[in-house]
């Protein structure tokens, strides 16, 4: 009954794109790219986020009980994650996947670690932003994103809006996005999940690289610059490296 009521749910509040090729690859998956979500971040989580593993996780982490470091990987009932703890990558070496340093996403070449809890049967993970690192990109999966340190945008209602500590948004399916860190001296740390969907080798993000005219005209909408590199998730976890033609 709860799987259905998401279901539900997940449709009524990202709508369903209609006139496509091809249909949607599941009920709640939309069809076309929006230019942003529709929904602004909110202290409240949004019905459609609340996935069990999820939220036991949150729980764990907005107590207190955990922190970043000793939360637990394929716990609450999930698997498939990789339990090596903070990772992050380089440009020349993308493929091999290296501790995150103590210095956090700013130590890093590429300005983001990531940490990831769950595979199946929710993606489920957190990440940390170097000050001043995002791209905007979109993918078919919902996702829901939860701040639990440091100050940033989102962009989100077709404007940047303030991500702050305790912050929740709800991403519907191929809508643009990004959330780019607004500190200067500290990570941007926040949870992120996919209530509908699990195996993240399935995904498939789209960068502004990756679209044609049509789609590169919705992402210059968008006031964002670049000047790193992006790790993706096209090809699973293969993890091909993207760097963006805006410098």
């Amino acid at each position: 009954m709860m799987k259905k009521l998401l279901i539900t749910s997940a449709i009524l509040m990202t709508g369903c794109a209609v006139a496509a090729d091809k249909p949607a690859d599941k009920p709640w998956h939309n069809e076309k790219p929006t230019l942003s979500t529709i929904n602004a971040p909110t202290k409240t989580m949004p019905m459609v986020c609340k996935q069990e593993q999820a939220m036991a996780y949150l729980k764990e982490l907005q107590s207190g009980e955990k922190d970043i470091f000793s939360v637990k990987s394929n716990d609450h009932g999930g698997k498939g994650a990789n339990d090596s703890g903070w990772l992050t990558w380089t440009i020349a070496d993308p493929d091999t996947l290296i501790p995150c340093p103590e210095g956090g996403a700013s130590a890093t070449e590429v300005g983001m670690c990531w940490k990831e809890l769950n595979d199946e049967p929710t993606v489920i993970g957190l990440v940390r932003v170097a000050p001043g690192t995002a791209i905007p990109h979109y993918h078919r999966e919902m996702e829901c994103y939860y701040n639990l340190s440091g100050e940033g945008l989102t962009w989100a209602q077709e404007r940047m809006q303030p991500f702050q500590p305790g912050d929740y948004i709800e991403i519907p399916s191929k809508a643009m996005h990004y959330t780019p860190n607004t500190y200067d001296d500290q990570d941007l740390i926040y949870m992120y999940w996919f209530p509908l969907d699990g195996k993240f080798s399935t995904f498939k993000y789209q960068w502004p690289k990756d679209v044609g005219p049509g789609e590169t005209l919705m992402f210059d909408f968008i006031p964002y610059t670049n000047s790193h590199a992006v790790r993706s998730g096209n090809g699973g976890y293969g993890w091909d490296v993207i760097q963006s033609s805006k410098k």
